[in-house]
């Protein structure tokens, strides 16, 4: 094992417990609704965030990953990158606007707005609306870009605060709209600008500290176009199919169907969320030293120990089918469970998404969720499953075949010589 190895491991730690804070956070204000005002309001939540990560990870464009990749391997210099950064902030504005503009007439319908604070803003004009959504967009934007770039940075630290930072803002706004009697989604969209444009700020400045090499911008957008794509199309399929998926829900089984299914969401996110503070850790090790062997162990490892888990909670769903939380949520332990067969082949997906995109072969993690999107597609064509076991079931189907993408692409994956950076 070389020297370097135990300064990895405790990198992992660090973000396991620096970045795991703010994922309990996301989760604590997921459960506060869940308690405090129902499945309902706790499920326009969950929906208001998949959408704004969908419209953001789309105004992205994939350039977190290409300008890491490219400023790392010297092809482009950190001003360049912080250029690149702000431009798709600025872009992302009006794409966020105009998503406002299409949701506008659905806030109408929002099941919580008992007070004179909470009816403004769930019904505010459109203008209002597309500041509010344009600026959450473009703050998530931006704070995903100069995240990225953190990584340059020798030590981590910064990067799991700024990553951190921002979900514990949100258990504070949740908290403060609950008392406020203004938990609506608009509410949720001027939260989201806040937390994530107050995190940006400070991540800007710990950028610009960062010692980074010169590099000559031989970087152009065709380069970054070229990587960028597939980071983008992955990221915009992945987190469109939530988006969908919440929809679907929603419309076949109401809002009390939306709060369970997004809570088991939620929930299962748990044992993935290591996965994902360590990937960013784990791609700049690997492109550095080759890591094929290594990540086809670990994501064998990780499906083989969530099956048991979620094996484990079936067996226990018959007897806590609620969670603790009534009968409103009755039925979601057996979400959990058949949610989390789905997560098995999320966690292997997500250890050989880091080894593909190290390797300079991002395209491999596109194709895998245009697999996710035939699935999903076929049974809405077809069947069309209307109750929440047979559309968990349905999701976690989709999952398990974007993960055969990468079991078929493995091989090829670990022989072929990297791309040219």
């Amino acid at each position: 094992m070389s020297a370097a190895a135990p300064s990895l491991r405790r990198q992992l730690w660090v973000s396991l417990w620096i970045q795991g804070a703010g994922a309990a956070a996301v989760l604590a204000a997921t459960w506060l609704l869940a308690a405090s005002l129902g499945p309902e309001v706790q499920g326009v939540f969950s929906r208001t965030k998949a959408e704004i990560e969908f419209v953001a990870a789309f105004a992205m464009f994939g350039l977190p990953q290409a300008l890491f990749f490219h400023v790392r391997s010297g092809r482009l210099g950190l001003a360049s990158a912080l250029r690149w950064a702000v431009a798709s902030a600025l872009l992302a504005v009006p794409i966020g606007a105009a998503y406002a503009w299409w949701r506008g007439p659905a806030l109408a319908a929002e099941p919580f707005a008992p007070t004179a604070l909470g009816a403004w803003l769930v019904a505010p004009t459109a203008l209002w609306a597309s500041l509010l959504l344009g600026a959450a967009v473009a703050a998530v934007v931006l704070h995903g870009q100069l995240r990225a770039l953190l990584l340059l940075r020798e030590r981590t630290a910064w990067f799991n605060v700024a990553t951190a930072l921002p979900q514990l803002a949100l258990l504070l706004g949740v908290g403060i709209a609950i008392a406020a009697g203004a938990a609506t989604a608009s509410a949720w969209w001027l939260l989201f600008a806040l937390a994530y444009g107050a995190a940006a700020s400070l991540a800007w400045q710990w950028v610009r500290a960062a010692e980074v090499a010169r590099a000559a911008s031989t970087a152009g957008w065709r380069e970054l176009g070229h990587y960028g794509l597939a980071a983008w199309l992955t990221a915009a399929l992945a987190t469109a199919a939530i988006v969908v998926m919440q929809r679907w829900v929603e419309a076949a089984a109401g809002h009390a169907a939306l709060g369970r299914f997004t809570l088991a969401m939620t929930l299962v996110q748990v044992p993935l969320t290591p996965i994902a503070y360590a990937a960013p850790l784990l791609l700049r090790r690997w492109m550095e030293q080759p890591g094929a062997a290594a990540s086809r162990r670990w994501a064998a490892l990780l499906f083989a120990l969530l099956i048991g888990v979620a094996a484990a909670v079936a067996v226990v769903a018959p007897a806590w089918p609620d969670l603790g939380l009534g009968p409103a949520y009755a039925g979601v332990t057996a979400a959990v469970a058949v949610l989390l067969a789905g997560a098995a082949a999320e966690a292997a997906s997500r250890v050989l998404t880091v080894q593909a995109a190290a390797k300079g072969l991002p395209w491999i993690a596109a194709r895998a969720e245009c697999a996710r999107w035939i699935v999903l597609a076929l049974a809405w064509i077809g069947v069309r499953p209307a109750g929440l076991t047979a559309l968990c079931t349905l999701w976690a189907l989709a999952a398990g075949a974007a993960a055969l993408v990468f079991v078929f692409d493995a091989r090829r994956v670990a022989t072929q010589p990297e791309a040219p950076r």
